[in-house]
């Protein structure tokens, strides 16, 4: 149980710091505090979101090609991939990147929330 707790706890904070730097990176800004936030705090977030999940999953003896775990694991990879595009050098900050990260980030928050 105190495995399953530290999971669970590893897996919220890895979504916090994912869904922070996301904030940070479609806020307008510096263009080098947008960057720091999706290397630093996006990237760590998803690692570890990533890692607790597969370790809450081989706990209960769930497969990781479930549909809501599936649906998960490709929205949030896109909202990772478009998280760190936004913020190559010389690319404009733009509302249809931020829409489709949230978007994103939220197909891949309602499926765990759900479950």
């Amino acid at each position: 149980m105190t495995l399953w707790l530290a999971l669970r706890l590893a897996k919220f904070v890895g979504v916090i710091a994912f869904a922070m730097g996301i904030a940070v990176v479609i806020a307008p800004g510096a263009q080098d505090v947008r960057r720091r936030a999706a290397h630093w705090l996006a990237t760590p977030g998803f690692v570890l979101t990533w890692v607790s999940g597969w370790g809450m999953a081989r706990v209960h003896s769930i497969s990781l090609g479930a549909p809501w775990i599936s649906i998960s694991m490709i929205a949030s990879l896109v909202a990772l991939h478009e998280t760190v595009r936004a913020v190559e050098p010389g690319r404009e900050p733009s509302r249809w990147r931020a829409g489709l990260i949230l978007v994103a980030l939220l197909t891949a928050l309602t499926p765990m929330v759900v479950r």
